[in-house]
Parts: structure tokens; C-alpha cells; sequence
């Protein structure tokens, strides 16, 4: 039996009830396919039932098109000719033509439509994170912001809020991960400058460190959070003098406790390092002068 023999006998043996089954079930599989991208779940089900569903429905109509039957007038004489009408079938022929496109349209619009409406959402969650984190529920802060990344990934606050969280919990390379993240986003986020620096002068890395204060301060220049840290970093390089000049504009830029107290403090720090190196220069330098002749008791 050929291919051809077999694809008529299949389609001929098919009744209107089994037609009445690829619709029903590829309408529903459609359906479903419809409320799933309505409310954002699932989907990748979602798609497959859609494509299920078209398909399903492809089948019906290409059954309707290309059915016979066969009568028999007598012993000997068998007539075949189509199941369905001419015009039945042009209107089948049509919708296979029309059908993926409207659906993949509905679906688009569908899918289009459950973004907007997540989006909407946004706000909300950004705003629950940081509640959260100004309540040092830090998990709870990194999980709302988890769901701001699920319906806008390449938003770079949201990594740098997320990154500020895993820095809160001592977790400076993935906060690290975060901010580099949040930058390659939005090249344009100065908080990402001054935590990422934060965070590599925690991990020694002191030279990125002082690069990432500077791209902030140059977006900032007023900024007494980007001096104070600087100042640290440059205290821990040993550049006492540049260190110093940064806790000075801090303390010149603003009274506030949170920034002029630990100015302060490491000015001090920095002054009883200084005074301890001029105590352990001086005697060395007195042993080494040369002295006069009448001092020599010998």
C-alpha cells in the first residue's frame, strides 16, 4: 500500500465525531494556552500548549478539506467524491492559511498585555525591598528584589539593591557579581561605583577600589560618602597625605555624626601614625649626627 493510499484511507476513515475532537481539544489547549500568558505563569507550557492547540486544529481543518467518501450505487459501481462542500472546504483552506498567524498575533498580544501588567508591579516590589532592608530582613529584601529581576532583568538598580543586601550580610562576592551586573545595565548608576568600591577595598583590591571612587566623585563631586571612603582607601595604600585631604572635605562638607565622626577618627588615626614615625626618625637621626671633639670622653 502506498503513502497515498494510506493517507486517503486514514483521513477517509475519520467520522465528523473524530473531527469534532482535534477542535474541541485544540481549542481548549489553546485556551489554556491564553489564560496562562494572561497571568504570567508557566510559560513555556503556555507556548507548547499554543502550539499543541494550532496544531490540533491544522489537522481538523486539513481533514475537512481533503475528506471523501465513498458510495456505492450498485455491485459495481463505486463513486468517492468529498465529504464536505466546496465552499466548506475554501473556508477551510483559508483558515489554514490564517489560523497560525492569528494566533501567534492573539498570543503576542496576550503575552504583551501580562508584561505590561507585571510591570506595573515593579514600584511595589522595589519598594517592599526596601522596607526590608531598612529592617535588616535582608532575605526578605533579596527576594522581593529576585521577582523585580524576573519581570526586568537588565534593570541595573535592582541588581545594585540586591547587591547591597549581600554586602549588609557579608557577602562581598556576591555583591560584587551584582554591581559589576548593575554597571554593565546602566553604566550611569553612581551608587554602583561607591559600593563596588566598598566592597573591593574589603577584598584588598585597593587600586580598582580607588578607580571605582574616583568614576563616582567625578559623577558626585560633592558627595561626603564618596570622600570618607576614598579617604579609607587611600589610608589603606599608605597615601596619608591625599587620605587626609579627603576627611578634611568631609568634615568641611558636613557636621553629620554618620560621616564627620569617623572622619575624625581617622584623622586621628593618621596623626598617631605620623607621630610615631617622627619619634622612631628622631633618635635614629640624633645617633647618626656627628659629634664634637671635647664630647668624647674616652
Amino acid at each position: 500500500m502506498s503513502s497515498l493510499e494510506l493517507y486517503n484511507r486514514v483521513v477517509g476513515s475519520l467520522d465528523q465525531a473524530s473531527m469534532l475532537y482535534f477542535f474541541v481539544g485544540g481549542a481548549t489547549a489553546i485556551a489554556i494556552a491564553a489564560i496562562l500568558y494572561a497571568i504570567g505563569r508557566l510559560r513555556l507550557l503556555a507556548t507548547g500548549l499554543g502550539v499543541l492547540g494550532v496544531l490540533s486544529l491544522m489537522i481538523g481543518l486539513v481533514m475537512i478539506h481533503q475528506a471523501k467518501v465513498v458510495d456505492r450505487r450498485d455491485e459495481f459501481v463505486t463513486v468517492r467524491h468529498w465529504r464536505f462542500s466546496e465552499l466548506v472546504r475554501l473556508e477551510a483552506r483559508a483558515a489554514l492559511l490564517c489560523l497560525p498567524t492569528a494566533v501567534a498575533f492573539i498570543m503576542l498580544q496576550l503575552f504583551r498585555t501580562a508584561q505590561r501588567r507585571r510591570r506595573r508591579t515593579l514600584p511595589s516590589h522595589l519598594k517592599q525591598g526596601k522596607v526590608n532592608f531598612a529592617h535588616g530582613d535582608y532575605d526578605a529584601a533579596m527576594s522581593s528584589y529576585n521577582e523585580v529581576l524576573k519581570i526586568a532583568p537588565f534593570l541595573g538598580d535592582a541588581y545594585l539593591q540586591r547587591g547591597c543586601a549581600h554586602e549588609a550580610k557579608g557577602e562581598c562576592q556576591a555583591a560584587l557579581v551584582d554591581y559589576d551586573q548593575a554597571l554593565r545595565n546602566d553604566p550611569h548608576l553612581a551608587g554602583a561605583y561607591l559600593h563596588r568600591g566598598r566592597v573591593r577595598v574589603e577584598l584588598g583590591d585597593l587600586d580598582a577600589a580607588e578607580e571605582d571612587f574616583n568614576h563616582f566623585m567625578s559623577m558626585r563631586p560633592n558627595d561626603v560618602d564618596g570622600y570618607l571612603n576614598r579617604g579609607i582607601c587611600l589610608a589603606k595604600k599608605g597615601d596619608a597625605v591625599n587620605a587626609a585631604a579627603d576627611f578634611h572635605r568631609v568634615l568641611k562638607l558636613t557636621n553629620h555624626s554618620d560621616f564627620a565622626d569617623p572622619a575624625r577618627l581617622h584623622l586621628a588615626e593618621l596623626d598617631a601614625i605620623e607621630a610615631t614615625r617622627s619619634h622612631v626618625t628622631a633618635p635614629a637621626a640624633l645617633d647618626s649626627a656627628p659629634r664634637p671633639a671635647g664630647d668624647d670622653l674616652s
